[in-house]
């Protein structure tokens, strides 16, 4: 796993998967040891070391990132979870900054060259992150019993429901009507759930970042996601995030929201910024 990583060929470029320290390189540790199937499994992973910054790298073939390829998930999934598992390996030896999936370099040298315009942060950046990890929070409800429940708690819809016209085109516009507040009403009370859900799991955390909000199609769930966080946590912080993590399902379960814990990941929520145009 130590030995040097080659210079690129015109047609080879240096993939890099995370930042680490040497620890990650002794023999009782991560990097040592099986070797780890690469993003591309024709070049080994391998580490170029820079002092006390370990890049951990290999080979690819850069015409293999084709745009075609990148947009295509059947090739990113497979590896995406390689890259993953060179991450998650390393972080069990040594603190990571995970670079995100397809990061490349054109050679060792800008590779290198990179690591020591960015020295100071990737320093910062590691020892900030020494026993902690990322966790996840994301959030799930099950609309329409999250509107039934709003609608039985609301004594002026029951009160319209109760006066629906007989005549079909009155009783439906006076239906569209109802809907309708009880839409907005849905939506003020999960940017208060929200806001209240995330003010509480980020007094219990080193560090927060709220996330995008994912559709069906993405989370293979019916429910629809109305929250996602991620937050920074060392083992310290992780029984009291998880207590405070239970005391907010309680609260929140009767209005059909659901709350998925999951980690502990690589902090790729909480690097320093080192973007820059790879070379």
């Amino acid at each position: 796993m130590t030995e040097p990583l080659p210079e690129a060929t015109a047609l080879n470029g240096i993939y890099l998967y995370c930042l680490a320290r040497p620890q990650c390189l002794s023999a009782a540790h991560a990097l040592a040891g099986k070797p780890l199937a690469g993003v591309d499994e024709r070049y080994p992973v391998t580490a170029v070391v820079a002092d006390d910054v370990v890049a951990v790298a290999g080979e690819v073939v850069i015409g293999d990132f084709s745009e075609q390829n990148l947009q295509t998930l059947s090739w990113i999934g497979e590896r995406a979870a390689r890259h993953e598992a060179v991450v998650a390996r390393t972080m069990a030896a040594s603190p990571v900054l995970p670079v995100k999936f397809g990061t490349i370099y054109r050679s060792r040298d800008s590779l290198m060259a990179f690591v020591q315009r960015h020295r100071k942060n990737i320093t910062l950046g590691l020892d900030r992150l020494i026993d902690k990890s990322e966790w996840s929070v994301k959030g799930y409800l099950i609309e329409e019993d999250a509107r039934q429940i709003i609608a039985a708690a609301d004594a002026e819809v029951q009160s319209r429901r109760a006066a629906l016209s007989l005549s079909p085109g009155l009783r439906y516009l006076q239906q569209k009507q109802l809907d309708a507040r009880i839409e907005t009403a849905l939506e003020a009370g999960l940017a208060r759930v929200k806001q209240d859900l995330l003010h509480s799991l980020a007094m219990r955390s080193i560090d927060s970042a709220t996330l995008r909000l994912h559709a069906s199609a993405v989370t293979g769930r019916a429910e629809r996601m109305v929250f996602n966080a991620a937050f920074l946590l060392d083992p310290e912080t992780l029984p009291d995030f998880r207590a405070a993590l239970a005391q907010q399902q309680d609260a929140y379960q009767t209005i059909g929201l659901a709350l998925e814990l999951r980690g502990p990941w690589p902090a790729y929520n909480f690097c320093p910024d080192l973007s820059e145009a790879q070379t």
